[in-house]
């Protein structure tokens, strides 16, 4: 969990604090924002371009749900429905620095997810998919989300890195195991599209 780099309280004049430095602050400078309370940091922070990079994602998985409703697939709009709740447990334990659980998505748990997302021969029939346009919108709008989540993957590990102040393998492995979730998802699509059968 993150260390604390400055005292519990605000005494005084001031209204902010830099939690970087420990600094006192009156007003809070433009290119500055809220970690968390009064405490503020650089909008350059890793933590924060983490925050937005989830942000941005639970806008791409609701176009995602809106896309999987207009085609009748109602159980990928569901399947989507649990990917937006995590990520929004991600960013409330991110900023409340609470650990985090390991995600239990579509009835499995992490382990079982990242164990069927390397084993998809086995799990579900096919060798590894290799994206085409042909596999139709919400394949490929799946595809695209796995890679921003693998790319949201990327910042975690430069924000919560072992050995870091604000070390969070929970994070990590959160944001590991949802790229394995939407791969997953991914595959089960594709896969039932192989058999000619239509999702419920």
């Amino acid at each position: 969990m993150a260390k604390e780099r400055f005292s519990a309280g605000i005494d005084g004049d001031a209204a902010f604090v830099d939690a970087e430095s420990g600094g006192r602050l009156s007003a809070k400078p433009e290119h500055f924002t809220h970690l968390s309370g009064k405490r503020l940091v650089s909008k350059e922070s890793e933590r924060i371009a983490f925050r937005g990079r989830i942000d941005s994602l639970e806008a791409e998985v609701l176009e995602a749900q809106a896309l999987a409703d207009s085609l009748g697939q109602a159980w990928y709009c569901d399947a989507l429905g649990e990917v937006l709740s995590f990520l929004r447990e991600v960013l409330a334990a991110e900023v409340s620095e609470k650990p985090l659980p390991p995600p239990e998505l579509f009835g499995l748990d992490a382990e079982e997810l990242h164990r069927q997302s390397h084993d998809v021969k086995e799990s579900f029939g096919l060798a590894h998919p290799v994206p085409d346009y042909r596999m139709g919108p919400l394949a490929l709008r799946l595809n695209t989300l796995r890679t921003r989540i693998r790319e949201g993957e990327l910042l975690a590990v430069r924000a919560f890195a072992p050995g870091k102040d604000t070390e969070r393998k929970d994070l990590i492995l959160a944001m590991n195991r949802l790229s394995s979730a939407l791969y997953w998802l991914f595959c089960r699509l594709v896969a039932g599209a192989a058999r000619g059968t239509k999702p419920k």
